[in-house]
């Protein structure tokens, strides 16, 4: 079964509970991962609290996701275990999984943070293509 097609009233609805500031990085973080993957599904995920990016429409083939919290907002990577991270911006301890707190609009418009995303985005397509 395939997801819902996203809306940006979903989304909208979606972060409505969350104060200006974390709706305004999320708001940030969506333009940069479409920025860096404009042929990533945009999957909500409200189950789970999260906007899923895929290289399909299935979930099974997420690679970025953006989780919304009340003081900052993760931008997570499915394939970041390996990602090269000259700025230290990833956290995380998992095999796989590594997420960014990013606290303000300013850190979502980092340079580091766009390079970043790029390289999960990259690592997550060819994690898939074996």
């Amino acid at each position: 079964m395939s997801p819902p097609e996203t809306s940006e009233q979903s989304i909208a609805d979606f972060l409505s509970g969350y104060p200006p500031e974390i709706r305004a990085i999320c708001a940030r973080l969506r333009r940069l991962v479409t920025s860096v993957a404009p042929d990533a599904c945009e999957i909500p995920n409200l189950r789970q609290n999260h906007i899923a990016y895929s290289s399909s429409d299935k979930m099974r083939d997420c690679i970025l996701y953006i989780c919304p919290l009340l003081e900052w907002v993760r931008l997570g990577f499915y394939y970041g275990g390996g990602l090269d991270d000259p700025a230290h911006l990833v956290v995380g301890e998992g095999k796989r999984m590594r997420h960014v707190k990013v606290r303000s609009v300013v850190e979502a418009d980092a340079e580091a943070l766009r390079l970043l995303t790029a390289a999960a985005w990259s690592a997550g397509v060819a994690a898939h293509a074996r």
